[in-house]
């Protein structure tokens, strides 16, 4: 086998890994919002243990991109492939991060605040998140550039969906100070979710520039100047 076939070998081993890293991390991101919603203690413990595979991955991924960075000298697009999956993967550890948050603040509404009710609805928000993950899995392995842009647009409604139940959650808290902690735990799950997206669209962002070249901050085109967003 050539070197440079065994290279693209390598680079299809690797785009797999992230596919895997990333439907792992959507999983745990979708048994968090279960958890939190239903007020299962018992869900989110398996969302902390379903972690540690996502943090392997990471570091092995990271480790792989390193390795072909020296070894095998990538050029242009290929260069790009081998680094953005250090990014990707680092993004997708960090979604896993924060359905973690979510996982443990659920835990002290239960244990703390015996709260397994949520105080607000998420439900729209959660799933729009959600659909943000699926459609960067299916982005990267499709190099479509048309769903980064739905993943960018959807960005805007989940930070709009964010700030109307935090004034809600705030609105409660004031009403009846007997929820104020789990008002404040309730907050700490919503920013968790905002920042799930603001991660999804980071790699719709690295996926547009593997593809294109170009380095664009496109959520922020978008908001800036939605008419004209492509």
């Amino acid at each position: 086998m050539t070197t440079r076939l065994l290279f693209h070998e390598e680079l299809t081993s690797l785009d797999e890994s992230l596919v895997h890293m990333g439907t792992l991390a959507r999983s745990n991101v979708r048994l968090a919002f279960d958890a939190f919603c239903d007020g299962s203690v018992e869900a989110a413990d398996q969302v902390l243990d379903a972690d540690d595979e996502i943090d392997d991955l990471e570091v092995t991924i990271e480790s792989t991109c390193i390795r072909l960075l020296a070894l095998q000298q990538p050029m242009a697009r290929d260069l790009r492939r081998v680094s953005s999956a250090i990014k990707v993967s680092n993004e997708f550890e960090r979604i896993g991060d924060h359905a973690v948050i979510i996982a443990k603040n659920t835990r002290k509404l239960v244990r703390q605040c015996f709260s397994t009710r949520p105080l607000v609805d998420i439900a729209d928000m959660a799933n729009a998140s959600i659909r943000m993950i699926d459609d960067c899995l299916t982005a990267f392995v499709q190099r479509d550039l048309s769903i980064v842009q739905r993943i960018c647009s959807e960005d805007d409604l989940v930070d709009d969906a964010y700030k109307t139940l935090r004034e809600e959650v705030l609105r409660v808290a004031q009403k009846e100070p007997g929820l104020v902690s789990a008002a404040s735990y309730t907050l700490l799950i919503l920013s968790s979710v905002e920042r799930i997206a603001d991660y999804a669209t980071n790699i719709a962002e690295r996926i547009a520039y593997m593809e294109t070249g170009q380095m664009r901050r496109i959520a922020r085109e978008h908001r800036l100047n939605p008419t004209h967003f492509g």
